[in-house]
C-alpha cells in the first residue's frame, strides 16, 4: 500500500454553530489552493466524509455534549497526527458549557415533552477535557487566516503561533 503524496487533514463538527467551519469555506479560493498543499480527507460541510480516516492534523470544532461524542473524539485523536481545536466552543465549551452553571436536566424537561428521550451529558466539556490538544485556535468564530497559518506552519513541521487576531475583535 502507498502512502498519500499530500498530507491529509480532516475537520470535524461537534456540537457548535458551524461557525468555525464556515471559516475555512469563507477562504474561498484560497481553499482551492490549499488542496494542492493538502488531501482533505474528512470535512462534511464541504463534501468529503470519512470520519475515521487517518490524517495528519484533525481541526475539531464544537464541545462534547452527548455521550456518544466521547468515544467519538477518542476516534478522531487516535486517528490524527496532530489535533487542533477551533473556537470557543472546541476550546473552552462555548455557549453550550453556559448549561454547566445551571440546571441541565430542568432544562431538558422543561423544553422537551419526553427528556428522558434526550440523550445529553450532565455538562458541556471543552475537546481538551477528553484527550491531547495540540494546538488551540480561540475564537467566535475562529479567523480562518488564522486557521490557515496554522496548517501553514504545522505542514513545515514548526509550532503554530496564535497571534491573538480574533474576528470577534474586528
Amino acid at each position: 500500500m502507498s502512502l498519500p503524496s499530500k498530507p491529509r487533514i480532516a475537520v470535524h463538527k461537534f456540537a457548535s454553530c458551524d461557525g468555525c467551519q464556515l471559516a475555512f469555506l469563507n477562504l474561498g479560493e484560497t481553499l482551492l489552493e490549499l488542496t494542492a498543499l493538502v488531501d482533505i480527507a474528512h470535512f462534511a460541510e464541504a463534501g468529503p466524509v470519512d470520519p475515521e480516516a487517518q490524517v495528519d492534523i484533525a481541526f475539531v470544532e464544537g464541545s462534547i455534549t452527548m455521550p456518544e461524542d466521547v468515544e467519538r473524539i477518542h476516534r478522531v485523536r487516535t486517528n490524527s497526527r496532530f489535533l487542533v481545536t477551533i473556537g470557543a466552543c472546541a476550546t473552552a465549551g462555548g455557549l453550550q458549557a453556559l448549561r454547566n452553571l445551571a440546571d441541565g436536566h430542568g432544562w431538558l424537561a422543561a423544553v422537551y415533552a419526553q427528556p428522558d428521550t434526550i440523550a445529553a451529558l450532565s455538562t458541556s466539556t471543552p475537546i481538551g477535557s477528553h484527550v491531547k490538544v495540540d494546538f488551540e485556535l480561540w475564537g467566535c468564530p475562529v479567523n480562518g487566516r488564522q486557521v490557515l497559518a496554522a496548517l501553514r506552519a504545522l505542514l513545515d513541521g514548526v509550532a503554530p503561533l496564535d497571534d491573538n487576531e480574533k474576528v470577534c475583535l474586528e
